[in-house]
């Protein structure tokens, strides 16, 4: 038997549960990838469209980074199937700080205006604001005088977003400290999201950064009311697609309390791979199996072992 008909065959038990998402109204869910490594989500939507995902998830960074040309060809590619841009990742480059002595406002403001011009252009309802480079404390500065620019800058892309009537809003993700030396919680995140007090500002969860800082699942019933977007991947030994719904034993209470507090929004994959053929459509079939399971109650079915990937 060929890999094709392998995967067909080994994910046919997901697709059935996916068959009865319309019994768990209150909680809704849509699945789409990010940008990663080398895969460009625009670029691969016939394909995404025949793995069965709803959306994609393109890097505002690397958007930026084209021409008009490539842009416009981007933009005509990306309106034209069934599958949309609904949300981008990756919002200010690195090199770009916002935070800190060196802050260039004028620079950061043409970029931030120009950025979500070309996000609203492609259709994204969510622009994610990880950006851990961007955001990074230099040693010595005030963590106040920091957390205070954040505000700043987080009110200034929200005004953006309402003056030029841009039908998006910024979500805040928490980063484990080796992306960030800032907002490395979700119950951080949602108090940037508070203090900062913008209609267009929420927050994002993220289940590797929220399991690699030791962050329990059931933050999200704290921070329901701002939450607006999901990422996910396989925080075992490394940050890949799923392949198991029991390699990671968070993976059930995550999805159970997205179920409770009637979450009804997008996770996308967000993950390394070197062969996105095997990775991707496995990935989704993990999601849709949980996502089932938590619909019917049976998340403790899907079982709580830990199977580290590479072993059997």
């Amino acid at each position: 038997m060929n890999r094709r008909g392998f995967l067909a065959l080994s994910l046919a038990p997901a697709a059935a549960a996916w068959r009865g998402r319309d019994r768990c109204a209150d909680f809704h869910l849509r699945f789409g990838v990010t940008q990663f490594d080398r895969f460009d989500p625009i670029a691969d939507l016939d394909r995404l469209e025949r793995w069965g995902y709803d959306y994609c998830e393109p890097s505002v960074a690397r958007v930026m980074a084209l021409g008009d040309a490539e842009f416009e060809a981007a933009r005509r590619k990306a309106a034209g199937g069934r599958i949309h841009v609904e949300a981008m990742n990756s919002f200010i480059p690195a090199e770009m700080k916002i935070v800190g002595p060196d802050v260039d406002r004028a620079r950061v403001e043409a970029y931030v205006a120009a950025a979500l011009e070309r996000a609203d252009r492609l259709g994204a309802r969510v622009v994610v604001f990880g950006s851990g480079g961007a955001r990074r404390v230099p040693d010595g500065f005030p963590r106040a005088d920091a957390w205070r620019q954040l505000k700043e800058f987080l009110r200034a892309a929200g005004d953006e977003i309402a003056r030029r009537k841009r039908g998006m809003v910024i979500g805040i993700e928490a980063l484990r400290k080796a992306e960030s030396n800032i907002v490395n919680t979700s119950a951080e995140a949602y108090r940037l999201a508070v203090e900062t007090n913008h209609p267009n500002v929420r927050v994002i969860v993220d289940f590797f950064h929220l399991t690699m800082e030791g962050e329990s699942p059931t933050i999200l019933r704290r921070i329901k009311d701002r939450l607006v977007h999901c990422h996910f991947s396989n925080p075992v030994q490394g940050r890949f697609f799923p392949r198991e719904v029991s390699e990671c034993p968070g993976y059930g209470p995550f999805f159970e309390n997205l179920r409770a507090i009637g979450y009804r929004g997008r996770m996308s994959l967000e993950a390394g791979s070197t062969d996105a053929e095997s990775d991707l459509p496995a990935g989704l079939a993990v999601l849709r199996q949980l996502y089932g399971a938590a619909c019917s109650g049976r998340v403790a079915s899907v079982g709580p072992g830990l199977q580290r990937r590479g072993t059997a």
